[in-house]
């Protein structure tokens, strides 16, 4: 499998990336910290693994990366939006920079790929959004609501599929609280997976062509109650 994998330099995308590695699987692995990807390209000689940098939120530059991953790959089966940022109770700049990572970067990356597997016959894209898609935030409404966009494209992708395009697959990853450098600033976390738990469970997901697949699979239950509790009792916790 050709996969070409977004956000790959820290967490759960690091994670991913290694697993599908020492599956021999070839990969094209981005970010904005071309060595820390060189490291997972070091550690998998027998792999073969192209780094490109690339940062999200420069849509056009992005998507000229993905042309350029395409040509390494000769192809492509499966592309991974791994990229994301979040704070807590951000700044202005923040917010935006927010915004343009987790909405504009994404939409740009998810049009690209999806318009490519339409024109291949077929294909998977997966997005990595958030269990934060379901319900706002006090502390963070600007995360929350850029996951909810996520989520809610990809469900569109999905319907579009099913009308046009069966054989182009759309996987939701949707993960609960998993110790990345991301959510060290995170205060009040259970049931907290590690990076490495999570990305086995993610593989599964994709393999099993999943349409949403929350992470661990235990916050399927968390979900649940996001959907059906008052937002008086959801704002005593987010």
């Amino acid at each position: 499998m050709k996969i070409v994998l977004i956000g790959a330099t820290t967490g759960i995308g690091r994670s991913v990336a290694e697993l599908y590695a020492a599956q021999g699987h070839e990969m094209v692995i981005t970010g904005r910290r071309i060595a820390l990807l060189e490291e997972i390209q070091k550690a998998f000689p027998t792999t073969k693994i192209s780094v490109l940098e690339m940062d999200v939120a420069k849509t056009d530059e992005a998507r000229a990366k993905m042309d350029e991953a395409e040509k390494i790959l000769n192809g492509i089966d499966l592309v991974i939006i791994n990229a994301g940022v979040g704070f807590q109770k951000a700044t202005y700049e923040q917010e935006m920079n927010t915004v343009d990572i987790n909405a504009r970067g994404f939409t740009a990356l998810a049009q690209w790929s999806y318009k490519y597997f339409v024109q291949k016959g077929g294909g998977h894209l997966v997005g990595v959004s958030s269990l934060a898609s379901l319900t706002g935030s006090a502390y963070s409404p600007e995360y929350h609501a850029t996951k909810a966009f996520m989520a809610n494209y990809m469900s569109g992708l999905r319907m579009r599929s099913a009308k046009y395009n069966p054989k182009v697959y759309v996987t939701d990853i949707r993960p609960g609280y998993v110790d990345t450098p991301m959510t060290k600033q995170n205060k009040g976390m259970f049931w907290v997976a590690t990076s490495e738990k999570a990305a086995r469970q993610i593989i599964e997901a994709i393999a099993a062509k999943k349409k949403v697949a929350y992470i661990t699979k235990r916050y399927q239950i968390i979900a649940f109650l996001l959907k059906i509790l008052p937002e008086s009792i959801l704002a005593k916790v987010f």
